[in-house]
């Protein structure tokens, strides 16, 4: 799935006539039409242009960037909430600025319908050894 995304955003980049360059076209376009407004999706393709992103079914999250380089993530539990967290910090080991995505990058926990506390990744990229569950 990333190689296909990585594909899709180089070909859009180079704008070379390709089947992969007008899908990859359409969505930098029309970025609302990948996944609807006020979507984090949609925002992270708005905030990075030459992007082409879309989440799925059970916490996928895929982006392609301008150079053909991509990455996939799949959260184990299928939650939806981890998407970004877990997203962003792959984004930065690539070279990426994430300055932008900052108000993406975190989401919300809630209590009694209140935010609580915020969904942040760890450190998981520099440390894969042991799991970190300390809770803040």
């Amino acid at each position: 799935m990333a190689r296909a995304f990585g594909r899709i955003a180089k070909a859009a980049a180079d704008d070379d006539g390709s089947p992969e360059a007008v899908v990859g076209l359409a969505m930098q376009q029309h970025p609302q039409m990948v996944a609807g407004e006020g979507r984090d999706v949609t925002e992270l393709m708005r905030l990075l242009p030459g992007t082409v992103a879309k989440d799925g079914f059970e916490g996928v999250q895929l982006v392609g960037l301008a150079d053909g380089s991509a990455v996939a993530v799949k959260i184990s539990d299928g939650g939806d909430r981890a998407r970004m967290p877990a997203t962003i910090p792959l984004l930065e080991a690539l070279g990426v600025n994430t300055e932008p995505l900052a108000g993406i990058a975190t989401a919300p926990v809630l209590g009694g319908g209140h935010e609580v506390g915020r969904l942040l990744a760890t450190d998981f990229l520099n440390d894969l050894s042991t799991p970190d569950n300390e809770a803040l």
